[in-house]
Parts: C-alpha cells; structure tokens; sequence
C-alpha cells in the first residue's frame, strides 16, 4: 500500500470510529418497561402469616423472599441465603447470608429477621400450617394456639448465620422453607399493603385503597431481578369489570381469572393460556364433619349421592377438567355416583326424614361461583336444601377456617407440599388446635399421626388406604382440577408462570 493510500486508509478509520463514539453518546436509553396486572379478585389483605392465598402470595414474592426459593422443577435453591450446610447427622441445618441484605428502605437485614419470620406465623388461632411446616424444629411440639411460643431451635449467632436445630430429621425442610412467609423477612408483618417493606425486587410506592397498588422496581441487593420498572395491580370483581381494561387494551396480564371470564371471545391481541399446577389444584366439595347435620356420616352420604359431578363440570366449563386420582399414589378415586335411590337409603339410615337444610358458602370471585347454583339446583331437584352464602374477600378467607361455619363449602386446595402426606394433612384435623391449610373439615383421627404429625416413619403410606378412608369418611368430593389460567398479550412471554406459585415478575439473580 502506497503512503497516499495507507494515509486515507487511516482517516477513513478515524472517521468511522469518531462517528462510531457519536452514536454511543446519543444512543437512548432503555425504554422503562411497565406493566398492567388486573386479578379478577377482591385484593387480599397483607398478611405473610396467614393461611395459604395464591393471590397474596403472588404479591408477597414480589416484595420479598426468604431464604431459599423452589425453582421451576420444584427443587430449592439459595435465594437470601447464600448458602446452606447440614450437620453429619442432619439435624442442625446452617444457613449464612448474602452480604449486604437490606430492605427496601435501607434498613439492613440480618439473620435475627429471619429468626423472627420463622417463628412469626406460629401459634395462631385460625391456621396451623407453619407449626405443621416447621414440626421437626426443637420446640414446636410445645407450640400451643393463642399462647406465647416457647423457646425453639433457631439461633442468630451472629448477623450473617442462622441456625435451625431438629429433633428428627426432615429431608423436605427445605422445600417447607420456601413457602412464601415462612422464612421471609418483613420490616413489619401488620398493616396494610402500603407498610409492606419487604427484600424485593419491588417495593410499594402508592396504595389506592382496596383497589390498586402501584410497585416499582426497588434498587436492593434482593436474590430476584424485576421484570418491569413499574408494575400496576388493580384489583376488580367480576367478569364485566376486568372485560374494560381488556376492550381497551390496557392490561397486560389477567389472573386470576374471575369466573365467566372467558364464555366470550377475547379482544382481538389477548390470549388465554393454562399450565397444570403443581401440586395439583382441585376444587373441593367439603362436608364439615363438626357442624350438624354433617357431623352425621349418612348426612355426608346422602348429600354425596346427590351431587351429580358431570353437572358441575358442565358448569365449570374450561375452568377446571376431571381427574381419576385424587391423593397422589392413591390410583383411581371412585366418585359417588348420581343415584337418588342410594340417597334415600342413607336418608332413613340417619334417621334424617325426607329431606334436610344446609348452608353452602362459596367465594364469589372464585371458581365455587361457576358451579354453585348448578350444585343449589341438583340438591334441590332431590329434596335436599342449600341456603346460599355467596362471600368476598376477608370473609370468603376466614368462613373455611372458621369454628362455626357452613355446613357444604366448595374451596380451592392446593397442599402445602407435593405428596399424598401433604394432601391428608389438609383434611385430616390435627390433634389440637386449628386446621392446616386453607380449610377446616372437622374431622380429627389419630390413624395417619405416622405419616402427617411426624417425617421420619419407618413405613411408607399406603395412599390407596387412605383414600379409601376418605371415601368412606365422605368429608369431601374432588370435583375437579384447576390448571393455573391466565390472559395475556400475546407479543410474547409478560410474566413468569411458576407451577407452584403462578404469576412471578421477576427472574432470579446468580
């Protein structure tokens, strides 16, 4: 190359990359990415004690996390921790902590917050899921409703370390960990949405009442990534009122779903999808074997000989789909047939005359709404009666755990854990003290203690027994499965769906 040549050659290299440079300088910035969430729902109060919510759960995972998480797969990984060590004999569990936790406020966050969570949720009045959670934890067999928590094997050595001592193994304490609130740090666990302060990855910058809250990304040192700079939930009853933003192509994502949403078409740009659940979601009929008439087997007997499941599943529609197994490993559940004869027969067992009077409580915004009055009208036909209770929100929340409450309820379930162990636990009544889960069934019975009260029994459960028991027992009908249903843009992925938790707006960090 020719001086000439090798000196033009070079300039129009400078020049290049002179307007190379130029272009970095005046390159735009990311756009922020905002989002629309409408749930078809009454909000949910914040409390990350309460009993098990998935729509509360969705917001709390948004606002912060605990000390290990369940991936995709179900598996635990470290999320405020950064990592976990077991003692040869597997009954001391170390946690020790990312450094420079705080919460969203700035506040620093140590091991004595996750001390605090931990024992936060025990003792409670209306649920015993956390006592039945945490049961291998040194002391929680002395924990007793309404009463002050005895002393327990958790230890904050230092700001960094936590450190959980066993009375017997549990090789599925983690996944137990990882349940939302049972580990997670708040800087307040009352009040309302507005004092929610919790790890991230967002924080609540504005509460409107009952009805919205806006979430921004939230610059903390969380174990999760925001998937959106903003993130508006607005809370609504009702099909026609969620159908508004949807027709003005506002909302980004719908769930959950309120019932009739999708018995018409969706606008044009939107598009329903489902993924099963895990554990499986089942919407239950549940007979509540301590409130008469119900205590009375026949009573049971005869209102299941009522219930026609193909009526149900007609009024249910896309919402739900029939299953053949109910308690995992149990094989085939045999649902009591439609049989007005066999009815009679168990009338005239209990002595109950020709016909008698329940209460069937429902959430309004749920999927019981859609089966309702089909179930109302079944019973009806056959000379048996159900006085509606059509509910929302705190109350739809607090009539299955009640003492006193309807006789026939129809509840979403979902067990804490994945297994038929986990699925007996929510039935089946602890010795003392409130129900585990969502719902009460009245029905305590010492015979699965082996298997649900305890981790480490020697025999394996005999699921086909147990559901056979329950058959037997009649506390409740699986009517259907829920598969996780949402609506959503379809220009391409805009949350998360995890098969345990639903809708997740954020990825996790390394």
């Amino acid at each position: 190359m020719s001086p000439l040549a090798r000196m033009r050659f070079l300039a129009a290299a400078l020049a290049l990359a002179l307007a190379l440079t130029g272009c970095a300088r005046t390159a735009k910035a990311p756009a922020p990415v905002s989002r629309l969430w409408i749930a078809g729902h009454v909000e949910p109060a914040f409390d990350p004690d309460g009993p098990p919510d998935p729509l509360r759960w969705a917001l709390e995972r948004a606002l912060s996390r605990g000390l290990v998480e369940l991936d995709s797969t179900g598996t635990p990984q470290p999320a405020a921790a950064r990592s976990y060590a077991w003692s040869a004999d597997s009954l001391t569990l170390t946690f020790t902590l990312r450094e420079g936790l705080r919460f969203t406020d700035g506040t620093a966050v140590t091991s004595a917050d996750f001390a605090a969570a931990l024992a936060a949720g025990l003792a409670r009045t209306d649920h015993a899921s956390r006592e039945w959670l945490l049961s291998a934890v040194t002391g929680i067999e002395k924990v007793r409703a309404g009463k002050p928590v005895p002393a327990l094997g958790i230890e904050a050595p230092d700001p960094a370390t936590l450190v959980l001592h066993l009375s017997r193994r549990d090789p599925r304490l983690l996944e137990r960990l990882a349940l939302p609130g049972v580990s997670t740090p708040w800087r307040a666990r009352t009040g309302g949405w507005a004092d929610a302060v919790g790890l991230g990855p967002y924080r609540v910058a504005a509460a409107e009442g009952d009805r919205a809250l806006l979430l921004v990304r939230a610059d903390s040192l969380a174990p999760a990534r925001a998937l959106a700079d903003t993130l508006r939930v607005r809370f609504g009853s009702g099909a026609p009122r969620v159908r508004t933003p949807l027709r003005a192509q506002q909302a980004d994502l719908v769930w959950p779903l309120p019932p009739a949403l999708l018995e018409q078409p969706l606008p044009e740009g939107y598009e329903a999808r489902s993924r099963d659940a895990v554990p499986a979601r089942r919407l239950l009929l549940l007979f509540r074997a301590d409130m008469p008439p119900t205590t009375k087997l026949p009573a049971r007997h005869a209102l299941s000989h009522a219930t026609s499941r193909s009526d149900l599943l007609e009024a249910l529609g896309p919402a739900g789909k029939e299953s053949v197994e109910w308690l995992p490993g149990g094989g085939p559940f045999e649902f009591p047939r439609f049989d007005i004869d066999e009815m009679h027969r168990w009338l005239e067992r209990g002595k109950l005359g020709a016909s008698f009077h329940v209460v069937l409580a429902y959430d309004a915004d749920g999927a019981g709404a859609a089966v309702a009055r089909a179930l109302q009208g079944t019973w009806a036909r056959v000379g048996l009666y159900a006085e509606m209770r059509p509910l929302r929100g705190a109350a739809a929340e607090a009539q299955p755990l009640a003492a006193a409450a309807a006789h026939a309820q129809l509840v979403e379930s979902q067990a804490l854990l994945s297994g038929a162990e986990a699925e007996l636990a929510g039935l089946v009544m602890p010795v003392r003290g409130p129900a585990v889960g969502a719902y009460r069934s009245g029905w305590r019975t010492r015979e699965f203690d082996p298997w649900i009260a305890r981790t480490d029994s020697a025999t394996p459960l005999d699921a086909a027994f147990a559901q056979n028991r329950l058959a037997e027992e009649r506390l409740a009908l699986p009517i259907a499965q829920l598969p996780w249903q949402w609506v959503e843009r379809n220009t391409g992925e805009i949350a998360r769906f995890h098969p345990r938790f639903g809708p997740e707006w954020s990825s996790g960090r390394d």
